[in-house]
Parts: structure tokens; sequence; C-alpha cells
């Protein structure tokens, strides 16, 4: 069945999420009046607040978005956390890989937040099922778990793709764990059931002061599933 083309600036859209997320950094540019920005063209009253996947890109537009330019390089949990909830709490739109086109993609923070959490979760998933395991912290007491931020009183267990993503959170309360593998087949049919039979949820690549997303074991088992049947 023949699919309809998506608009360019959708697709620029999806794009920069991709990069984004595959480099787990985003580039803004900062100058005398904060953040670079320009009026929108799609709504007016409002202004847009631009954002690259890549340096030498930000540092390309830099001197013609902003006075005495710098480009601010923003780790993807600080973007998530801190930046986007910002820029929606002032009204602003996001400019994705800003070009000066006449067509340049426009979109609310929080809709760029949710399409970066859900590709973390879509590359998490798909790095797992290539590399057949998945990435816990854990101590004599068992995994790091997490007090679920949309549900209080139940916990979420923090996972990743990676040694290196593991190892850098540990810090705080779980400075004395230790990043473990668990291969991807035990992950599925003993962790996520046991996860499962507590009301627990999962969270795929946890940033830290990001949230992440908070899944019922049975909605990350049916991803690996879709992964595997599209393999």
């Amino acid at each position: 069945m023949a699919h309809a083309p998506r608009p360019p600036e959708l697709t620029r859209r999806d794009r920069f999420v991709r990069r984004v997320v595959a480099a787990r950094r985003v580039y803004a540019v900062a100058g005398e009046s904060g953040l670079a920005r320009v009026p929108s063209r799609a709504l007016p009253g409002r202004e847009v607040t631009l954002l690259w996947s890549a340096r030498e890109e930000a540092q390309r537009w830099a001197s013609l978005v902003a006075v005495n330019p710098r480009v601010k390089d923003l780790p993807l949990s600080e973007a998530l956390g801190d930046l986007l909830p910002a820029l929606t709490r002032a009204g602003r739109l996001i400019g994705t890989d800003w070009t000066s086109d006449e067509i340049e993609p426009e979109a609310e923070p929080e809709a760029v937040a949710d399409a970066l959490r859900v590709q973390t979760v879509e590359t998490f998933v798909s790095r797992c099922a290539t590399a057949g395991r998945v990435w816990l912290l854990e101590d004599s007491a068992g995994p790091a778990l997490l007090v679920a931020a949309a549900r209080p009183g139940q916990l979420v267990l923090p996972c990743w793709a990676d040694r290196d993503s593991t190892e850098m959170r540990i810090e705080g309360p779980w400075v004395d764990m230790l990043a473990t593998d668990v291969p991807l087949a035990n992950f599925l049919d003993v962790t996520l059931p046991w996860l499962a039979e507590r009301d627990w949820h999962v969270c795929p690549d946890h940033m830290s002061g990001a949230g992440g997303l908070e899944l019922e074991p049975a909605e990350i088992t049916a991803r690996f599933r879709r992964a595997r049947s599209a393999a």
C-alpha cells in the first residue's frame, strides 16, 4: 500500500530527533538577548527558539541569529529536563536544524520532548536487540530502582543499552553499585514478569533529571517483539 509523503518540515524534524538521540546532545546559540530566536512564520506573535543537532550547523548560523554569539552544547538530559520545559513556560516554539529556508520546522517544545523520548526508547530497543543484552545497576540487594514520577508509591527499573551509559549513572545513592549485563532473553522472560507482578514499570536509557518514559513491562516486551519481527 502506498503511503503519502511526509511534509518536508516533519521529515527534517524527525531527522533532528534521530540525530540528537544518537549523539545524546543538542546545540543552541546564546547571544546578548539569550538563546537565539526568530519570529514564527506560522503563528504570528510567537517566537521560535533555534536548536541544531550538529555543532558545525549551530556555528554556521550563529552570527546571523545572535549578537556576540556562542554555541551552547547541551546534554540530552539537560534539554529534556530543563530547556524544553522552560521554553514551554515561556510560550516559545522550537525550530529544529534551522537554515533560513522558506519552510522551517516549528513545533511545541512538549512535542519535541515527546518525540525525543520515544526515539530514545526505539533506539534502546534496537541496540539491545542487536547486542542481545540489557544493562542494569545492581548491588547485593538487587537492581537499582527509582520512585515512579507519574505514580507515587510505585517503583521503576532504570536500564540501559550499553555499559558506558550505565556506568555514567554510578553516583549519589548508586555510587556503590556495579553495571551488570543481563541476557535479553532473561530480561524478557524473568525481569519484566517480575516487574509486572509488582505493578512496577521500566525506564529505558534513563537520564538524570529528564524523567524519561516509564513503560509497563508489557509495552517494552511488545516493542522488542516488533523489533524482532521487523529484523
